[in-house]
């Protein structure tokens, strides 16, 4: 008795000298008044009503700091008001509350896998890049898929501490088909599902297409200047007022994409020929049985080809109208399969869209001055929503998804019979993502933020430590969670309910 008699002298010393953020709450009309002793001088409080089976029927405190609590001579108190979490009563019986206090755990963000976008919390939630364009300057301009059901246009500077400018977005619940960027002076042009969309570089606000973009089968860009295809004619126009420079109706073959050059333009049929238009349509001549899928604008007057070669493999050639063939780069089995190659007339290199069995990549390629080439950068994105455990680590798809685990926890100064056993589970819900009892008492909350819709928790290196794992499609995020045994079980007693009412309050009131 002396033992406890200190310890809440104690308890009341450290309490009377720290200001806390909350008032406490107004008492209800009716219910039950709970209380009990912290264990401890500091930490979060989480306290539930259980049934006679069990049950947690209420959650009274979720990771509750004192300031929330009422404090009096006899420890902190809060009321009930007879319902459990649905809002409806409780049956007349008897309730138990038991709680814990959670102290100096520790939780730190570690890692983010299977996504090398998201490089930080403030990275735009990648799901998939669609489309991408390199900007003057080295840039990266992307039309992507983002966690949530989300699309946007996003600005990608490498060089820049401040990675990310997102241009526009808007809701997109399914993936986007045959997504296509070209880029002016000032403006990025985004054609998807069919329509086409215009955004200033600068600020990212959407801007008027005063011209017919119905049917609009593809779209290029450069300098001041913009071509349509739509079908049966290309058409020509001058940024920014979009005067009209003239329309070509004299297709030679129907025509799959096309790219401005300093002179003219070249495209590509879709019997995989190419073409170029300076004043009249002339084919140019490409190595026996390759078929060209796709071109996009080069330096000065070359263009890039996305190309089939004559055994099916891919590949990419640069080309000048002139001089014909100047490189090629074949893609690797390994670097998977070849989905869209995007140049720039700033830069004499090409960007590429590459899918594996389960990831795409988008790599930046540019030839090597002693010959060769070179990776000027490459991102992949790993697909993850069925992460998991696999052989004692995570792998991106797995049908192990541990999400319990036990831990030893400190002992209750004040009830030596208090549980030191506590099975912890990793949770996710609206709110976001956790720690709880396997009953669902909160505990621990990681991420206050909503989506994610997988979660694993695993053994730490050490005793006493633990690895959250949370997926929301895009990538999947590691913590390291330690001092686990910094959290401590307690018993608030028992309460007799009779029609949502205590049938015996306990006397005296002490509680200020």
């Amino acid at each position: 008795m002396a033992i406890l008699h200190l310890a809440l002298i104690a308890w009341l010393a450290a309490v009377s000298v720290r200001a806390e953020e909350a008032a406490p709450e107004t008492p209800p009309a009716r219910g039950a008044e709970v209380r009990f002793v912290p264990p401890g001088a500091s930490g979060t409080v989480s306290l539930g009503l259980y049934d006679a089976s069990g049950r947690l029927v209420r959650v009274l405190a979720d990771e509750w700091t004192f300031g929330r609590f009422r404090i009096g001579l006899n420890g902190l108190s809060t009321f009930w008001d007879g319902l459990d979490d649905g809002g409806r009563p409780v049956p007349s019986g008897t309730y138990a509350a038991r709680g814990f206090m959670v102290g100096d755990v520790q939780v730190a963000g570690e890692a983010f896998h299977f996504n090398d976008w998201i490089e930080s919390a403030d990275s735009p939630r990648i799901v998939a890049v669609a489309a991408q364009h390199l900007l003057p300057g080295g840039d990266i301009l992307l039309a992507a898929r983002l966690a949530g059901a989300q699309g946007a246009m996003i600005r990608y500077s490498p060089e820049s501490e401040a990675r990310w400018r997102t241009m526009n977005s808007e809701a997109r619940p399914a993936a986007a088909q045959g997504a296509q960027l070209a880029v002016s002076d000032a403006a990025a042009f985004l054609l998807l599902d069919g329509k086409l969309r215009a955004a200033g570089l600068e600020d990212g606000s959407e801007t008027a297409v005063p011209v017919d973009t119905a049917g609009v089968i593809a779209v290029a860009a450069r300098g001041d200047r913009l071509a349509l295809l739509v079908p049966g004619a290309v058409r020509f126009y001058r940024l920014p007022g979009y005067a009209s420079q003239g329309e070509v109706a004299d297709w030679p073959v129907p025509l799959a994409s096309i790219a401005l050059l300093d002179q003219g333009a070249v495209a590509c049929g879709a019997d995989g020929s190419v073409w170029r238009w300076q004043a009249g349509w002339s084919r140019l001549e490409m190595p026996e049985g390759v078929k060209v899928r796709g071109v996009s604008s080069g330096p000065r007057d070359t263009f890039w080809i996305m190309e089939e070669r004559a055994d099916g493999s891919p590949g990419v050639a640069q080309y000048s109208p002139e001089e014909g063939r100047l490189a090629e780069w074949l893609p690797r089995p390994e670097d998977g399969r070849l989905l869209a190659v995007t140049g720039t007339p700033e830069k004499d290199y090409f960007l590429a869209l590459l899918a594996g069995e389960d990831t795409r990549r988008s790599v930046a390629i540019r030839r090597r001055d002693a010959g060769g080439w070179e990776f000027v950068f490459d991102k992949k994105i790993t697909r993850c929503a069925d992460f998991g455990w696999t052989d004692g680590a995570l792998s991106a798809s797995s049908n192990g998804l541990p999400e319990e685990l036990t831990v030893e926890v400190a002992e209750n100064p004040l009830d030596p019979e208090a549980p030191r056993n506590l099975t912890l589970r990793a949770v996710a819900d609206g709110s976001g993502t956790g720690l709880a009892t396997t009953d669902g008492l909160p505990l621990l909350r990681i991420s206050g933020e909503a989506g994610y819709g997988r979660v694993m928790l695993v053994e730490g290196a050490v005793p006493g430590t633990a690895r959250f794992f949370q997926g929301d499609g895009a990538c999947v995020e590691e913590y390291s969670i330690t001092r686990l045994a910094d959290i401590m079980a307690f018993d608030a007693g028992t309460i007799e309910m009779a029609g949502a009412q205590e049938v015996e309050a306990p006397a005296g009131d002490d509680v200020e």
